[in-house]
């Protein structure tokens, strides 16, 4: 500011920091005139004029001193002054021609000055022009502004205004300043109010009132039934979300119905939420605890929560109290491996407690600790910290403390053993207390019965005797029943409970000397009649006396040849056990003379065959006497008769009756008396649902046609007629048919002995929903007619595409030489077409389209087109099944394995829906798809297999030229050994395809070609097809 005294150091200061380039001349520093202040320092100077003038006075004053000093006594004055006038002539001279040139190059450079001054401030005008329109809002400042900004910088106005761009850049800087310290202070004050909100709740409420309020906002938050939640997940819940093909998200979708869920990143690195949202009131709740059930179950933990589910507050939950002595004892992975629900312990939250009352002494106390009443902090105990609660100070200087977990357990420490938690106490999971089951009725009664059976191991008699579970009292649909078992039972219930609740199709669990039966009104019937009859009754080669009342219409009977009874039944009876488990059915041997269900009549005397009705003659007392056949005894082996003397029925054996005179007719049905039929019949009773049993039959059949060849292929229709109970196919709900192989014998040799054509037939059993049997020549076939229909023409394309290259595999010339060729597959309702090349067919394994077919009930196969136009190496996939949301799986599967080998997965030639990507939304694929409500299906990538197949294309060095084993054996000396050439494997054969686990290559001398070993039992094969990894 004019006028003001500014030192030095301050001008200087307020120079460097504005970064002005131009002088600032007025300030009085030191009483000294023209001191000049510029941005890199203080430079005192003087005129230039004054400093010239002083150096030649100062030259001047010299130059006398010295002629003063050298006078010289033998000259003469004329002489000295003739010199001196010489001399100053000359020095005028000289000083004339000195002051010219000085003149003229002062001149020159005062011109050259003027005119970089000028040029400067030309620049120096515009500039300042547009900093000042940008510093004033866009205009040119008016003059009382510019003043006002000058003088608040203690500044005057004038010429010598300093660089306007600099004072822009200068205030600019300054402003972001301002503003960063203003946002620093902004955010640490929010820090600090946060820490002291956080410090303040780990304090706990100021009293119990507050205590109270805090919980039930919590409570009322859980049970919301309209809020939309989230779950926060880690990259390890992602992964067990994505595995094994999505079985969990698609299990938890399945129990959570009207809920979506939306997986995505979270804002954290590395962290993952799902977003649930419902479409009905409480379903994002039920949602919210189905997930928070799955991870906390196959983690090992519980699940925390402020207010426990109940069993009554949702159709699908299901609870279950565990006492402590059973802790550990439930294993809810296998509970949820085996039933269709997610299980888990819940824990009630621990409750908010107010922090302790104190005083203000205490409080300053604390506070020269550096603790606060009610803060969580570590308590140093021997070598370890422990979790404690500070709850006051003493007045020596200790520090009372509550141990978390101690149940009010107090103690006094010292400060020096006290510090502040620096993270949550341990929560522990306890395997006890409330269980939650998730899921539909049937499949939580199951898990439910799993988990009290394992309970009363035990803890005997704890849900047996104690607590068993109540029947609702509902007289229809689903319900439980507690039965007690027969004195005489001896475990068979207990040995029998699975194949019990597969053949009566309840729910079934025993425990002790009783049984727990769930499920509709029939199959508790009939689980009850296993249960308390059949069972317990029935020998040890499985002989019942007879099929109660209750079982008789879920009961059909075959005929087997004595001769072969004992090859069909097995060693201890193992046989039929594998029949039972296979076909889900219960078998049982009916007393000799029983009459099978395809009988027209009742065997008498003399092996004649009579029909219900007819007359008869029976003997009482040494007599025949008329009666009328009434049909089988309440004793298999007796028969029922009615007296023509006075009306009485009676029982009596089958040898004590035969055909009365003429009007007695013999009824021909099965297969003739002779051969092994000639030695007599057992009969054997099979239990479970009809297309069950008919396929239990087959097998029997089957057996039975293996020990005594042409028995049942020898009259296909008595054969059929027995599988039908003996009844017409119009009378009978699942039919059956019978035929003979139209293919080759090899064809039929492949599918009866190798292991690819057992899967090939169970592929065509499971895709078409027909039950499927080779007996003798012949195959059987039960189902619906479309499904038998489908069944026959799926065996044959399995034969014909699969035969000579195992699973799944396409080979020109196929079986008998003619590839499979499917010329309608486009037009058919059962069959979808996905066409792949031929350099992807690496992806599609052997075992991954097993795996496939299994998980989706479909069956693949590959045909050389159908007569379609194929591009040159591709192939057409033929995915079989009768329900298209199945076969739209499998595409989707396929898909998913085939990415990973980049665009070319898809053939040129596919249709729009086979390009697009391979994983959508539940809705399947096609132009009505739901969208994929996933997210982390884009984000997270790819499958593990995709993944897996992506690394196994990147080779991790160069790649390994292959070895010509043959030219690499004559130049080592041979192995001896399995050892020895199992070391040698990747030296003989570098770089030739992988085998399976446990295979190795060797050499045959004798057929000049490697073959191949397994080493486990030494078995050997020349086809590489059946060993390729």
């Amino acid at each position: 500011h004019p006028g003001s005294q500014i030192p030095h150091g301050g001008a200087g200061h307020i120079a460097h920091t504005l970064g002005w380039r131009g002088r600032l001349r007025g300030g009085r520093a030191s009483g000294q005139e023209g001191t000049v202040f510029e941005r890199q320092g203080i430079e005192a100077t003087m005129g230039a004029e004054e400093a010239e003038k002083k150096v030649q006075e100062t030259a001047a004053a010299a130059a006398l001193a010295k002629d003063n000093g050298t006078k010289q006594p033998d000259k003469s004055a004329e002489e000295k002054k003739e010199k001196k006038d010489k001399k100053d002539k000359k020095d005028k001279k000289d000083k004339k021609k000195k002051d010219k040139k000085k003149k003229d190059k002062k001149d020159k450079k005062d011109k050259k000055e003027d005119k970089d001054k000028k040029d400067k401030d030309d620049k120096k005008d515009d500039k300042a022009k547009d900093t000042k329109d940008k510093a004033f809002g866009g205009k040119t400042p008016g003059k009382d502004e510019a003043e006002t900004f000058w003088n608040d910088l203690f500044l005057p106005v004038g010429e010598n205004e300093p660089d306007a761009s600099a004072v822009a850049e200068a205030t600019e800087r300054r402003r972001q300043q301002v503003a960063a310290e203003a946002e620093a202070d902004k955010k640490q004050a929010e820090t600090m109010a946060a820490e002291a909100k956080r410090r303040e709740e780990e304090l706990g409420p100021a009293d119990e009132t507050a205590a109270e309020v805090q919980m039930a906002q919590e409570a009322a938050v859980e049970l919301d039934p309209l809020r939309p939640r989230q779950v926060a997940l880690t990259g390890k819940d992602v992964e067990v979300l994505r595995a094994d093909g999505e079985r969990w998200l698609r299990r938890f979708e399945r129990l959570a119905p009207n809920a979506s869920i939306v997986v995505q990143r979270g804002v954290a690195p590395g962290s993952w939420e799902a977003n649930i949202t419902g479409t009905q009131p409480g379903a994002a709740r039920r949602a919210e605890l189905c997930l928070r059930s799955l991870f906390a179950s196959l983690s090992g933990e519980t699940v925390q929560v402020r207010v426990l589910p109940e069993g009554e507050d949702d159709e699908r939950i299901e609870v279950l109290e565990i006492p402590e002595g059973g802790d550990g004892s439930v294993l809810l992975q296998r509970i949820m491996e085996s039933c269709e629900v997610t299980a888990a312990f819940f824990h009630e939250k621990e409750p908010v407690r107010p922090r302790p009352p104190t005083t203000q002494a205490q409080i300053d106390l604390g506070r020269l600790l550096g603790l606060a009443t009610g803060q969580t902090v570590e308590i140093r105990f021997e070598q370890e910290w422990y979790h404690a609660r500070v709850i006051g100070f003493t007045d020596n200087g200790l520090v009372r403390v509550e141990w978390f977990g101690g149940e009010g357990a107090e103690a006094q420490v010292s400060p020096i053993d006290v510090r502040p938690s620096s993270n949550s106490p341990e929560i522990l999971h306890p395997m006890h207390g409330r269980l939650v089951l998730i899921g539909d009725m049937r499949q939580r009664t199951a898990a439910k019965f799993q988990a009290m059976a394992a309970v009363d191991r035990r803890v005997p008699g704890h849900f047996s005797d104690l607590f068993p579970p109540k029947p609702r009292g509902q007289l229809f649909g689903f319900d439980l029943d507690v039965v007690e078992l027969p004195p005489g039972d001896g475990g068979a219930c207990a040995r029998m409970a699975s194949k019990i609740i597969a053949a009566s199709e309840a729910v079934v669990e025993v425990l002790s000397k009783k049984a727990f039966i769930a499920g509709e009104p029939e199959e508790r019937r009939r689980a009850r009649a296993f249960l308390t009859t059949l069972v317990p009754n029935a020998g040890p080669f499985g002989d019942a006396h007879g099929i109660p009342e209750e079982l008789a219409d879920f009961c059909s009977k075959v005929r087997v040849p004595k001769l072969v009874v004992a090859t069909v039944a097995g060693a201890n009876r193992t046989n039929l056990s594998n029949i039972e488990d296979e076909t889900r059915c219960l078998t049982f041997w009916l007393p000799q003379g029983t009459q099978s269900s395809s009988d027209g009549g009742v065997l008498v005397a003399g092996g004649a065959t009579c029909a219900i009705g007819d007359r008869v003659e029976a003997q009482w007392a040494g007599e025949w006497i008329a009666a009328t056949l009434l049909g089988q005894g309440s004793d298999p082996e007796l028969v029922r008769v009615t007296w023509d003397v006075d009306g009485t029925e009676q029982d009596i054996a089958p040898d004590a009756v035969r055909p009365a005179g003429s009007k007695t007719r013999v009824v021909a049905s099965g297969p003739k008396k002779t051969g092994a039929w000639a030695q007599g019949t057992r009969v054997l009773a099979v239990i479970g649902n009809e297309k069950a049993r008919r396929s239990c039959i087959f097998k029997v059949m089957a057996l039975t046609e293996n020990c005594s060849p042409g028995i049942w292929t020898g009259s296909l229709e008595d054969a059929e007629k027995e599988a039908r109970d003996g009844k017409p196919e119009e009378e009978v709900f699942i039919g059956v048919e019978a035929a003979k192989h139209e293919g080759t014998p090899a064809e039929m040799e492949w599918l009866r002995t190798s292991m690819a054509g057992q899967q090939a037939m169970t592929g065509a059993a499971r895709a078409s929903g027909a039950a499927i049997q080779i007996v003798g020549s012949a195959f059987f076939f039960a189902g619906f007619p479309a499904q038998r229909q489908r069944g026959r023409e799926y065996v044959q394309w399995a034969c014909k595409s699969r035969m000579l290259q195992g699973i799944a595999r396409f080979q020109a010339g196929g079986a008998g030489g003619k590839p499979l060729s499917v010329v309608d597959a486009d037009m058919r309702d059962d069959v979808t077409v996905m066409v792949v090349v031929q350099a992807q067919m690496e992806f599609l394994r052997p075992e991954r389209l097993a795996a496939i077919e299994q998980e989706t009930e479909v069956m693949l196969v590959f045909d050389d087109g159908g007569g379609s136009i194929l591009e040159r190496g591709s192939k057409r996939l033929l995915i079989c099944g009768d329900q298209d949301l199945m076969r739209q799986k499998a595409m989707r599967r396929v898909k998913f394995f085939i990415a990973g080998a980049g665009p070319a997965a898809i053939a040129p030639g596919a249709s729009p829906s086979e390009r697009e990507p391979a994983l959508r939304g539940p809705g399947g694929a096609g132009p009505g798809a739901a969208p994929v409500k996933r997210q982390f299906e884009q984000d997270a990538g790819q499958d593990a297999s995709a993944a897996q197949d992506a690394k196994r294309m990147r080779p991790a060095g160069p790649a390994v030229a292959k070895s010509d084993a043959r030219v690499l054996l004559k130049s080592i000396p041979w192995p001896d050994t399995i050892n020895q050439w199992g070391q040698l494997q990747n030296k003989i054969w570098a770089g030739h395809p992988k085998l399976q686990r446990g295979w190795i290559r060797c050499w045959s001398r004798s057929q000049d070609s490697e073959y191949y070993l397994r080493l486990s039992d030494k078995q050997t094969t020349f086809n590489i097809q059946d060993v390729l990894a």
